[in-house]
């Protein structure tokens, strides 16, 4: 089954919650979700195997961390690994 990437919306960042570190506010962000659970998925995992598909949380470091504006697709101007 293929995965199919769609836009994360504030709810679902919502629903990874500050447990996720970083990945929360990330641009790279995919919440999956099933009934009794939701998963932080790197879409960075797509193109490059160094970033796994579904890092171990909280994230406290990420050299693809690049930040979420809210508003956008998902895209747009990035800030680069945060102080």
């Amino acid at each position: 089954m293929a995965f199919e990437a769609t836009p994360t919306s504030p709810e679902d960042r919502a629903a990874v919650g500050v447990q996720a570190g970083l990945c929360q506010t990330c641009k790279h962000l995919q919440v999956l979700r099933s009934k009794r659970s939701v998963f932080a998925r790197c879409a960075l995992s797509e193109t490059d195997p160094a970033f796994p598909r579904y890092p171990v949380l909280p994230m406290l470091s990420c050299p693809g961390y690049e930040g979420y504006e809210p508003g956008s697709s998902g895209s747009g101007s990035s800030e680069s690994n945060p102080p």
